[in-house]
């Protein structure tokens, strides 16, 4: 068992995010911000204990979990008889239909129905971004903590084990929650060059390779040199999405690879990838007619970073530091698109995440991308993409 004080992690998370979160021994909370943390489950059965399900012996991998009524939780087990849990929060509203879905399997009698009406109004709703970064500092909050006890408290051969099992289910929970995980970021760096944000794009860069690059070869170099390969495809795409002619860009890439191909040394194929991003960058400087203000580009930068919240002028112009009227007309100059029509674009872009790889209802979609409606969500998409969100879905899902 743990002897680690962690009241000091606990308020770090739970002040940093505003997500409850519970260190639990035995099954028992002995540690905890709020000092009493609601669920669903506890109104249901009247209890105080945070009960969901989760793998018990994903040691130091932090777990992303739906309750039986909906709910989100991040669960890192420390060991055999200490967890961490974070949440409950939610990453879409509860709709009327969910929760009544809820009640009834859970047969909830119909008197407590506004009762748990109002618990999910209050419940904290965040992007599905945010979640997984929530995640990832929990890991990090409690990791050193993890291997510190482990030391303490185990022995040699149960710790290589240990490292063994936490890395083995590290990359399976990874390959089973967020299967997509990196496409948003993904998205996200292409947006960033298009803009020539080099200092953003590789920030961006360096959070996609924090995750688990794939296994593409036996041979550890052939297989980082196939994946640098498949980020060079990636910056290619933006390159050339930038306005960049194809064949220079394809120019760059074929010379690019080929020296990718020549190196045999890890550390030097892997540093290379940053290199790649530079010159790529440089490139849409050098090529591309898009080059923009500081207003502008710190106009875009903004945007690009905050689609999921509530996006008006006068905010946008304050971060660009410059007068709302001024800035609406350098962006239209500059662009050739007003500040409104840029924010659509890019939020039905990256909106199409969701469309293609989630279960949520276009409604929702919509919801969380600030559009007025579903129709006219619907509409946009069209306009953008040239398919309804529904034929979007069913062609990714083929």
């Amino acid at each position: 068992m743990f002897q680690i004080d962690f009241t000091e992690n606990v308020k770090t998370f739970y002040f940093a995010t505003g997500i409850p979160i519970a260190v639990l021994k035995n099954g028992r909370v002995v540690n905890s911000r709020p000092a009493s943390v609601q669920t669903a489950e506890n109104m249901a059965e009247e209890g105080s204990s945070i009960s969901v399900g989760y793998r018990i012996q994903d040691y130091s991998s932090v777990q992303y979990v739906t309750s039986d009524y909906g709910e989100k939780f991040l669960i890192e087990v420390l060991d055999d008889t200490c967890t961490v849990a974070a949440g409950p929060v939610l990453i879409e509203p509860m709709r009327g239909g969910t929760l009544a879905s809820v009640l009834q399997n859970k047969e909830i009698p119909i008197e407590m129905k506004p009762r748990f009406e109002q618990y999910y109004r209050d419940l904290k709703v965040i992007s599905p971004q945010t979640y997984y970064y929530c995640g990832k500092l929990m890991s990090l909050l409690f990791a050193s903590g993890n291997l510190k006890a482990m030391e303490q408290n185990r022995s040699t051969d149960h710790r290589v084990r240990l490292g063994r099992e936490y890395f083995q289910n590290a990359y399976r929970n990874r390959e089973k929650t967020f299967t997509h995980s990196p496409y948003f970021l993904e998205k996200r760096l292409i947006q960033q060059m298009k803009i020539c944000d080099e200092e953003d794009a590789l920030d961006t860069l360096h959070e996609i390779n924090l995750q688990n690059r794939a296994v593409l070869a036996d041979d550890p170099l052939r297989s980082l040199k196939d994946s640098i390969i498949c980020s060079c495809t990636i910056l290619t795409r933006a390159v050339i999405e930038s306005g960049v002619s194809p064949d220079i860009a394809f120019t760059y890439s074929d010379t690019f690879i080929q020296r990718i191909e020549k190196m045999t040394a890890l550390s030097e194929v892997e540093n290379f990838e940053q290199e790649i991003l530079r010159q790529s960058v440089r490139l849409i400087q050098k090529n591309s007619s898009k080059k923009y203000s500081a207003p502008v580009f710190n106009a875009m930068q903004y945007i690009i970073n905050n689609l999921s919240q509530k996006l008006d002028l006068p905010e946008i112009a304050k971060h660009a530091y410059v007068h709302p009227n001024y800035l609406s007309s350098l962006f239209k100059k500059e662009t050739g698109c007003s500040v409104t029509e840029f924010i659509t674009r890019h939020r039905i872009e990256e909106s199409t995440y969701f469309v293609a790889f989630t279960d949520f209802e276009i409604a929702d979609i919509s919801n969380y991308y600030h559009f007025c409606n579903q129709s006219y969500f619907c509409t946009l998409f069209k306009r953008y993409l040239s398919m309804s969100p529904n034929d979007y879905r069913k062609k990714h899902r083929k």
